[in-house]
């Protein structure tokens, strides 16, 4: 047993750690990072700990009112996010220790956003959670501003993600302050919070929805907003930042509001599970059409965080019926499939952010060839992490895609025909999400990792052994958490323990068949289930058959032969090939309906005419409108009028209307007084 002092030793150290490199950054970015990797790996460590049972952390550091103070706990629930950020924060770190080539200021306040993150998680009270948000809002408000290109961009996506980021704060603030006015304090995000809101639970939870969707990038706040935008237009390291675990943060807070309720409305799921089925199904339909190399995997954010509200909503109606092996098998699968994301989308944005460094481009087209020393590395490394994306078996999107859909499978099991209904349907959209993200992983990976072309000389890569590092981290957690996805089910179950009141690992993972105790993952009793470990033996003994003849056989006779190009040359420039634009024509084409996509013919031979004779005599250009954005678009214009009718009318500068407004708040004040005081 590990003495709790040290522990605390530890924890505190994280802080420390991260204060020092803070501070220290504008000196020396190296060392910045270095203390960084230090203080994401005391993190790891003690997450561990707690996760295991070893003991909690609890420190109490000021007085906030009568009833409440402000507080630092780790408990394991929150551990299991800590846990999952700091894997994160270790590669990221690692990563930058070459990448950064960006002001000092950078490294700065990439670990204040660390350090901010770490305060949300450990939140004993709202009002430290609040501060670490609001922290973590404005560092990376800062943090995409570094962000090389046009300047004009920059500033427009890290405005609009402030917009957003506030907008965010006030739908929280509104929901802690309904559980604190149920409660009668501050104290409630504490593991041992008294779980009550009564009757104004419905605006809690609408209002944390809108609050917590926002960081996740949910409809309808998703599209040619805030997350794509940002995320794209942020330094590399950072972009993993926003996508791997500050929208994480999105769905700590969301499930930490959903364990303070004591009574659950069953509309709640059903709105849980609607728009986590259109946010799953939009971003995997806008990243397979995306051509920007960071553009795309963002979207992809929205589909999986859209995947994690769905088994929320799952939850919520399981919850309402008492259906209790089925809402725990849908909390562990939130839990299950967060982790499995955030280590997977940080992989895919350095990876892709290391090889656009080198083309010196974003664009999926661009067809420059990367070579030199650990580019097999990173070429194996971003291999596994779209086949992650992918949900390919074994690795770690599988098993938790796998039990998200096992889950709707089973919605058959709600109280309620419109239950069944609105279970089934998301059921259909998320398998439809499941095939189009395929699209868009080997799209990312095909054109803007692989595809290369031979003639020309490459660019050199001045890559070290520091980026390979980190993508090697990656790829071995990606592959660790799906092969011994029972180990991360044992984690994951003792963090919803919190939630459920009880310890559903025994129930769910189990043998069968043959296949030893432990070894087996069930999603219901009886329903499906797999063995991820034995999945991943089978499949390494299987591949193992064609490497051993391909090593020690004969020499391969490989023909290679050129293209058809519809009966012309073959191409002699780059921009004649077939590329990644001309990969996601036809989901352009065939959901124009969605995409809205514009179609106009730019020429027909040399003279206009209504007739097409030759297939080269039809050019087109395409494009995709975003129909969210026109809305934000709109609805923009109609605020700033609004504002501007405002401040004529209402505060027109005459001294005698003032007067009357501060009359009318006086009196506002002292009604307010007669009625609640005494």
């Amino acid at each position: 047993m590990i003495p709790p002092i040290v522990l605390l030793v530890a924890f505190s150290g994280i802080f420390v750690t991260l204060a020092i490199g803070i501070i220290l950054g504008p000196i020396s970015k190296k060392f910045a990072y270095s203390m960084g990797m230090l203080g994401a790996g005391l993190g790891v460590l003690v997450s561990l700990l707690v996760l295991l049972g070893v003991g909690t952390v609890s420190i109490d550091l000021w007085q906030l009112t009568l009833t409440s103070s402000a507080q630092l706990q780790l408990s394991q629930f929150n551990s299991y996010f800590l846990l999952v950020s700091s894997l994160v924060w270790v590669g990221t770190c690692l990563f930058s220790i070459t990448y950064d080539d960006y002001p000092n200021a950078l490294s700065s306040l990439i670990l204040l956003t660390i350090l901010s993150m770490l305060v949300i998680l450990v939140s004993g009270d709202a009002i430290t959670f609040l501060i670490g948000w609001e922290t973590m809002t404005i560092a990376s408000f800062f943090m995409i501003l570094e962000g090389k290109g046009s300047h004009e961009g920059v500033r427009h996506a890290a405005y609009l993600f402030l917009a957003f980021g506030e907008g965010s704060t006030v739908f929280i603030m509104l929901a802690f302050s309904g559980i604190s006015s149920s409660v009668g304090n501050f104290d409630f995000l504490g593991p041992s919070s008294t779980s009550a809101i009564g009757p104004i639970g419905s605006l809690v939870f609408v209002t944390a929805l809108i609050g917590f969707g926002l960081k996740m990038g949910i409809v309808p706040f998703h599209m040619s907003e805030w997350l794509p935008i940002a995320h794209s237009s942020a330094p590399s390291n950072a972009s993993a930042l926003l996508s791997a675990t500050l929208t994480l943060m999105g769905v700590y807070g969301f499930m930490t509001v959903i364990a303070r309720f004591a009574h659950i409305e069953l509309w709640w799921g059903w709105l849980a599970l609607v728009v986590g089925g259109i946010s799953t199904l939009l971003g995997a339909m806008f990243s397979s059409v995306s051509e920007h190399s960071k553009g795309l995997p963002a979207y992809s954010t929205i589909e999986n965080n859209g995947l994690i509200v769905v088994a929320i909503g799952a939850y919520l109606v399981a919850s309402y019926y008492r259906i209790t092996l089925l809402a725990d098998f849908a909390m562990i699968a939130a839990l299950f499939h967060a982790f499995s994301h955030s280590i997977s989308k940080a992989s895919l944005f350095l990876t892709n952010g290391w090889i656009s460094k080198i083309k010196k481009s974003f664009d999926l087209n661009n067809s420059e060839k990367v070579s030199g020393t650990g580019v097999s590395s990173t070429r194996l490394a971003g291999l596994f992490t779209v086949l992650s994306l992918s949900a390919a078996p074994p690795l770690a999107g599988f098993v938790s895609e796998w039990m998200v859909l096992e889950l709707l499978f089973q919605s058959f099991k709600f109280g309620d025909l419109a239950s069944q209904i609105i279970g089934t349907l998301v059921g259909g959209i998320t398998a439809l999400a499941a095939g189009v993200i395929i699209v868009a992983m080997t799209k990312v990976y095909g054109f803007g990792v692989l595809w290369s072309v031979r003639a020309g000389k490459p660019k050199e890569n001045s890559q070290d052994s520091l980026i390979v590092g980190s993508l090697v981290w990656f790829l071995i957690i990606i592959v660790a958490v799906g092969a011994a996805a029972p180990a991360i089910f044992l984690l994951a179950s003792n963090a919803a323990s919190q939630i459920l009141q009880t310890h559903a690992f025994d129930t769910f993972v189990t043998g069968l068949l043959g296949v030893p105790a432990y070894f087996v993952i069930l999603s219901g009793n009886p329903f499906g289930g797999f063995s991820p470990t034995f999945t991943a033996i089978f499949l390494l003994a299987f591949l193992s058959i064609p490497a051993i003849i391909s090593t020690y056989g004969s020499p391969w006779r490989v023909r290679r032969t050129g293209g058809w190009f519809a009966g012309n040359a073959q191409p002699t420039s780059p921009s004649e090939l077939y590329n990644s634009f001309g990969y996601s024509i036809p989901i352009r084409i065939m959901f124009r309906f969605l995409f809205r996509t514009k179609e106009s013919v730019v020429q027909v031979g040399a003279t206009w005419r209504t007739m097409i004779l030759l297939p080269e005599e039809y050019v087109v250009e395409l494009e995709v409108v975003d129909i969210f954005k026109e809305l934000y678009d709109v609805a923009a214009k109609w605020a700033l009028w609004l504002s501007s009718y405002l401040s004529r009318k209402v505060m027109p500068g005459r001294l005698s209307l003032y007067m009357v407004y501060v009359m009318a708040a006086l009196i506002f004040v002292l009604i307010y007084i007669l009625f609640t005081v005494g």
